[in-house]
């Protein structure tokens, strides 16, 4: 009849389209496997010796030497290093100030340094290593260390509030237009020096530490990316925006309770690896719209992000992928943005800001007060169970931890049948399945479910790959409480559904 032939040719019309996608699919993995040789030999041709960027300081320290009546040599280790043309040529500048800094203020004359026993002539050494996808740039001298009292004085006198701490205190030199050279000459006093090394290392992405020891001198260490073109990032949700965090800025992401998270000093901070660690709600850094993440009453992803010896833990709304991404320069609009870096463009096409880590720490760094993370923490919360049905080994690990880190307990099974025999033995709060599994399918579990005078109002949440309305009529009409398809998945709209499911 004439229902039978629109049926048949419906199915007909689906098979080809299954066709045509897998046919399509094959075709985009072809083109990515004939690119990627090419990007590979495009990005080799950009990377240059790193001793391309110290051309000129030896010849520069020998100048300063000369003038101040000094003795220095300086080692170059490290030159066969290969970076970015572009890095390369931006670390130029910063090199050359700190390599005229360390002459000018570390160095000692010669007879102070034969009184201590030091070798006459100083030694400055400017040294590269490869860090994962980042290269560490160290200029190191034997002088007489970073006078930390003057530091202290010169803060003082520009109205800074104290600092205990020795690491924080010899931060303050990279400060804009900090300065203990009491005169001015042509090396020193300008306070322009070293806050021009911070300002052309963040432009690169990077960040600038700094390390002394008194007598013994003082180590300059600026960690910039491998090349300005890609980079390995970490796609998350904040607020409103898909963002991007640099993978070398990044330290750990894991998922915190609410009871996890405490009040130090009117500031919240979380424990981990032994170590307190301050928290921010990234959207509220960055001034984004959007209700805490843990306000809503749900554990929360935290990222933790490290710059110039700092480090913080960013709450975010979600972790969404870690990826290589292209990077872009921002238009004119939002250049001035302190809190961005560039736009990085993702491998489906779609476009994410890049964040400047060390601006964004500095800022959370700087945010006083207890936040809505842990006010939402001194309230307990009931941790549902939810069981998790899927027979792939990867799809039950990336939704395991999206539940887990809502704060869900979660048990899982393989199919339907073991989901079964683990709601007949453990029970549970909630039941998420996929539909297409061996033995006993996400359809017949949940026939069974309903069936059950036990389980009967247990909520149901199928995600599956079956997409046609009348899989999802099928769906709802066995008993699902609500049917998600996995290529439109989304792990807000899985949170969303078992919140207003479980109350």
């Amino acid at each position: 009849d004439a229902a039978h032939r629109r049926r048949a040719h419906l199915a007909r019309l689906r098979g080809e389209l299954d066709r045509l996608g897998a046919e399509a699919a094959a075709a985009r993995r072809r083109v990515d496997a004939a690119a990627e040789p090419l990007a590979d030999a495009l990005r080799t041709l950009r990377m240059v010796p790193f001793g391309d960027a110290c051309l000129g300081l030896e010849r520069a320290a020998r100048d300063v030497a000369r003038a101040a009546g000094k003795d220095v040599e300086v080692a170059i280790e490290g030159a066969e290093v290969r970076l970015d043309r572009a890095v390369a040529e931006a670390l130029r500048v910063p090199l050359l100030h700190l390599v005229r800094n360390a002459v000018d203020h570390g160095v000692e004359p010669p007879d102070a340094r034969a009184a201590q026993g030091k070798a006459r002539r100083g030694r400055i050494t400017v040294s590269a290593h490869l860090r994962g996808g980042e290269v560490e740039v160290a200029v190191e001298d034997d002088g007489r260390g970073l006078d930390l009292e003057a530091i202290a004085a010169r803060a003082r006198e520009a109205g800074l509030p104290p600092e205990a701490d020795p690491h924080a205190l010899a931060r303050r030199v990279l400060l804009p237009g900090f300065s203990t050279a009491r005169e001015v000459t042509r090396v020193s006093g300008r306070g322009v020096g070293l806050d021009a090394v911070r300002a052309g290392v963040e432009a690169l992405q990077g960040s600038v530490d700094v390390g002394s020891r008194p007598g013994l001198g003082a180590r300059f260490v600026l960690v910039v990316p491998l090349t300005l073109v890609a980079l390995r990032a970490l796609i998350v949700r904040a607020g409103s925006e898909t963002l991007a965090i640099p993978g070398g800025s990044l330290r750990r992401a894991l998922a915190v309770r609410p009871e996890d998270v405490r009040s130090i000093g009117g500031r919240d901070t979380v424990r981990v690896d032994d170590a307190t660690v301050p928290v921010a709600v990234l959207a509220e850094v960055l001034g984004l719209p959007g209700s805490p993440p843990m306000a809503r009453g749900a554990g929360v992803p935290l990222v933790i992000v490290a710059a110039g010896g700092r480090q913080v833990a960013l709450a975010v709304d979600a972790l969404v992928a870690e990826q290589e991404v292209q990077i872009r320069g921002l238009g004119t609009r939002v250049r001035r943005s302190p809190h961005l870096a560039g736009a990085a463009i993702l491998p489906d096409g779609g476009v994410s800001l890049i964040l400047h880590v060390p601006a964004v720490v500095a800022t959370a760094l700087g945010r006083g007060g207890t936040g809505a993370l842990h006010q939402a923490a001194e309230a307990p919360r009931v941790r549902h169970r939810v069981l998790l049905v899927d027979d792939s080994p990867t799809t039950r690990t990336l939704e395991r931890s999206i539940l887990e880190a809502a704060g869900y307990r979660v048990a899982t099974a393989a199919d339907g049948q073991e989901a079964w025999d683990i709601l007949e033995r453990e029970g549970a709060d909630a039941l998420v399945a996929d539909v297409e599994m061996p033995r006993l399918d996400g359809f017949a579990l949940t026939e069974a479910v309903r069936a059950s005078t036990r389980h009967a109002a247990l909520p149901i949440v199928l995600v599956t790959a079956r997409e046609s309305e009348a899989d999802r009529a099928r769906g709802l009409e066995v008993g699902a409480s609500a049917y998600l398809v996995k290529s439109t998945f989304d792990q807000r709209s899985l949170l969303d559904a078992l919140e207003q499911l479980l109350g």
